[in-house]
C-alpha cells in the first residue's frame, strides 16, 4: 500500500480513536478486523504513526489550532509529520502527494510552507517557556499537581518516562518451567527476552509477538503481565489452602498468578462485574491448568454471590479500576481524555470499593490495595481515608512482605511505590492492610 493511502487509513482511525470513548487499542483492534485487506506491514506502520500522534496530541492540537485551518485529523497527522517526525515540505509532497491532491480538490487550504514555518516558530515557544512543560510532552496541565508532593519535582523525568513505548513483560509460572529454560525457547527462535529486574517470574520480550502461535502460551506456561503488576502477587505470598479474593477480577490476571505461585493449593475467588471478561479468565485458567479458581459475578452496588465469602478470607486483594495514570506508555490516548473530575470520582469508588471488600476479610487476614495509578488522591489518599473510617484495620510495612533487597528501593514510606522513570515499569502503587478485629 502506498503512503498516501497508509497516511488516509492513519487519518480515519486517529478521528476514530479521538471520538470514542473507548482505550485506543480496542479501537485499534476494531479498525483492524474491518479491514482484513491490511497486511502486517501496513498495520505496522499506521500503528506506529497512530501511536506517535497519541503521545504528543495535546502538543499537537496546540500547534494545529495556531498554525492550520483547525485542529482536525489531517492537520493533525501533517503537524505531526512536520513538527516531531521532522518531515520537509519537499518530502510531504513526494510522500503523499495523492492524499494531498485529494484533500485540496475538497477545497481544503493547505498551506504547507507556512504551516511549516508557524510550527516551527510554536515549537521553538514552547520549549524556551518552563511553564509549558506540560504541554510540550502533551501531559494535562494539571498533571503535576496530582502527583504526591514528594515526587512532583520530579514531573518532566515521570513525562519523559510515560511518553516512551513500553515493553511487553511475561510472567513465567515457575510450578511448570525455569525462567532461563522459557529465554532459551524464544533464543531458539531469535528472539532476545531480557529478565525482569525485579519480578523472578518477568521475562521482556524485544517486541510484540503473537503469543497465541507460541506453543509455551498455548500450553500454560507463559501470560502476559506487567512485571509491576506481578509483584502484588508476591505481596500476597500465598499459601496452600488460603482463600484469596481477587475481588476486581477483570480478565484474571493476578487470579492466575496467585494459584500459580500457591501450586494450585490456595483456594482463588474472581470476582468482577463483567461476564465477558469472567468468561476470558475461565479459558485462560484452562490453558494454564488452574481450574480450582472459581469466578464469581456481582454487582456494582454490592457482594452478591459473594457475601458467603463475608469474614473468611486470608487474603483480599483490591486492584481498584482507576485513571491509569502509570500505564499512559500503553495508553496514551488517556493523556488527552484525563480531567481533575475523573481523577477524584475514581478516588471516590475506591474508597467505596476497599470499604465493601474488607467485610471479606477474616480476624488476622490482610487487605490488599493496590492500583496503576500515580496520583496521590488514588493511592495513598484512597488508604488514609479508608483507615480514618474503619478501626478494624491497620497498615502493615510492605518491606516486612517483600524483603528482598533488589525490592527496597520500591518501597515509599511502607507503600509500594514505582515510578516509570526510576524503575522503568509502570506506574504502580500497592498498601496492605491487616484485620485486627
Amino acid at each position: 500500500m502506498n503512503p498516501s493511502s497508509l497516511a488516509g487509513h492513519t487519518i480515519e482511525l486517529l478521528d476514530r480513536v479521538v471520538r470514542s470513548s473507548l482505550p485506543s487499542d480496542r479501537v485499534v483492534s476494531d479498525f483492524y478486523r474491518e479491514r482484513r485487506y491490511l497486511g502486517s506491514h501496513d498495520r505496522r506502520w499506521i500503528t506506529e504513526k497512530l501511536y506517535g500522534i497519541l503521545r504528543n496530541f495535546i502538543l499537537l492540537r496546540d500547534i494545529s489550532g495556531k498554525c492550520s485551518q483547525g485542529s482536525n485529523p489531517l492537520n493533525t497527522f501533517l503537524s505531526y509529520e512536520i513538527g516531531i517526525a521532522s518531515t520537509s515540505v519537499d518530502e510531504l509532497n513526494l510522500n503523499y502527494s495523492q492524499l494531498l491532491d485529494i484533500y485540496r480538490m475538497t477545497g481544503e487550504k493547505l498551506g504547507l510552507e507556512q504551516m511549516a514555518t508557524c510550527i516551527a516558530n510554536r515549537l521553538q515557544e514552547v520549549k524556551g517557556n518552563p511553564s509549558d512543560a506540560s504541554l510540550l510532552y502533551s501531559f494535562p496541565d494539571f498533571f503535576s499537581g496530582l502527583l504526591p508532593e514528594n515526587i512532583r519535582p520530579e514531573a518532566i523525568p515521570i513525562m519523559v518516562a510515560l511518553n516512551r513505548e513500553a515493553r511487553v513483560c511475561i510472567r513465567v509460572d515457575l510450578n511448570k518451567i525455569r525462567r532461563d529454560e522459557v529465554a532459551g525457547k524464544f533464543r531458539k527462535k531469535g528472539i532476545e527476552t531480557e529478565p525482569a529486574v525485579y519480578s523472578p517470574m518477568g521475562l521482556y520480550l524485544p517486541r510484540r509477538i503473537n503469543l497465541n502461535n507460541e506453543e509455551l502460551y498455548r500450553d500454560g506456561l507463559i501470560e502476559i503481565q506487567e512485571e509491576a503488576s506481578q509483584l502484588v502477587g508476591l505481596l500476597l505470598n500465598p499459601k496452600a489452602g488460603e482463600i484469596i479474593v481477587d475481588a476486581c477480577a477483570g480478565a484474571g490476571g493476578k487470579s492466575l498468578e496467585i494459584a500459580a505461585l500457591s501450586d494450585g493449593q490456595a483456594r482463588v475467588y474472581a470476582l468482577d462485574v463483567d461476564e465477558a471478561r469472567l468468561r476470558i479468565l475461565r479459558t485462560r485458567a484452562t490453558r494454564s491448568g488452574y481450574t480450582d479458581i472459581s469466578p464469581i459475578r456481582i454487582f456494582e452496588d454490592g457482594l452478591g454471590d459473594a457475601a458467603s465469602l463475608i469474614g473468611t478470607a486470608d487474603k483480599v486483594v483490591v486492584d481498584a479500576p482507576c485513571s491509569g495514570s502509570g500505564t499512559i506508555r500503553r495508553n496514551p490516548d488517556k493523556k488527552f481524555r484525563l480531567t481533575k473530575s475523573v481523577v477524584e470520582k475514581y478516588a471516590t469508588h475506591q474508597e467505596t470499593l476497599l470499604r465493601r471488600y474488607a467485610d471479606l476479610v477474616k480476624v488476622g487476614g490482610l487487605l490488599v490495595y493496590s492500583t496503576c495509578s500515580i496520583f496521590a488522591d488514588e493511592n495513598f489518599g484512597v488508604v488514609e481515608s479508608f483507615l480514618a473510617a474503619d478501626a478494624r484495620f491497620v497498615r502493615e510495612d510492605i518491606s516486612l512482605l517483600l524483603s528482598e533487597s533488589r525490592i527496597s528501593d520500591l518501597i515509599e514510606n511502607g507503600f509500594l511505590a514505582i515510578y516509570p522513570h526510576r524503575h522503568e515499569m509502570d506506574g504502580f502503587f500497592a498498601a496492605v492492610m491487616k484485620r485486627l478485629s
